[in-house]
This record gives C-alpha cells, structure tokens and sequence, in this order.
C-alpha cells in the first residue's frame, strides 16, 4: 500500500475586533490519504474492465490524536495530466466532488486510527490510460480546510 498525504494548519478565522475573541482552533491538523495497489472501481454497466471511479481511505489527524472523526465536508479534485502539443504539461479538473464526512463508512487502521472510506465516480469516460492527479480536503463545520498531499496515479487503460 502507498501512503500519501501531508499536513498542513487549516486556515484560521479571525475573531471580531469588537469581543476581542481568539480565533477557533481547527478541528482537524492534517488529512492522510491511503491508496491500495489497485484502488479502481468499476462501475461500468456495461461491463468493460476499464475503471469508472477510485476508492481510497482517508484518515483526519487533530492536534493530539491520529484518525479522528469528525462532522465535516471532503473536497476532492480530479485533474486528467497530459502534454499539450508543445510539450508543456496541462492540468484539467475533470472532477470535483463535495461531500458530507456522514456520506462515507467508517474504516479503522490499526496505526492511523479511524477514518472514512470514499469511493468516487468520475464524470468522464475517457479517463483510462491517462494520469491523474487528486487532492483531497477536509473542511469542519466552522469552515476551516485542511489539505492532503497531491496524489498522482496512472489509471490503466485494458485492451479487450
């Protein structure tokens, strides 16, 4: 299995000038995403081994606890890489996905603690046999974000 996340301080809100108040503390300090070797769904009615989606865990650090559980949103970008014809790399979002934290199961790791397991579905066919690249947030219920690692991956493209 590959490990890939990092963690990052959520964006902090500035309390009112008026009440002088602290700032709220993110609830969440880091978002850790764990891929397996084959993390493809396939979803595919029509029956094609070509993947249609990705599943994959993602575990919420706070401040002093490994795989926290928490009310929130997951954001998830899906950009297709590929080479412009003059060799220039390009980045296009071909999917975004905006979710409730209750939407998902809860999964546990022995080392990471608990977390949710999301499993997504594409919006575009023709994304077997190019790169990918996701980047996963979690943002809490007072509208702190906090961002994993980019993971890049190759989505296999099957010859029938």
């Amino acid at each position: 299995m590959v490990i890939a996340g990092c963690q990052s301080p959520g964006s902090q809100g500035v309390g009112s000038s008026a009440t002088k108040r602290k700032a709220a503390k993110p609830s969440v300090r880091g978002v850790v995403c764990l891929f397996d070797h084959r993390p493809w769904l396939n979803a595919d009615a029509a029956g094609d081994r070509d993947p249609e989606g990705i599943r994959f865990r993602v575990f919420l650090d706070s401040e002093s606890v490994k795989g926290v559980l928490r009310e929130g949103t997951f954001h998830v970008e899906l950009y297709q890489i590929g080479r412009r014809a003059d060799g220039e790399m390009e980045r296009t979002l071909v999917s975004d996905w905006h979710y409730p934290t209750s939407r998902f199961s809860v999964v546990s790791a022995k080392i990471l603690g608990m977390g949710y397991h999301l499993q997504l579905r594409w919006a575009r066919k023709d994304i077997a046999g190019h790169e990918i690249e996701l980047i996963t947030q979690f943002e809490d219920r007072g509208g702190n974000i906090t961002r994993s690692g980019t993971k890049r991956l190759r989505v296999p493209k099957y010859v029938s």
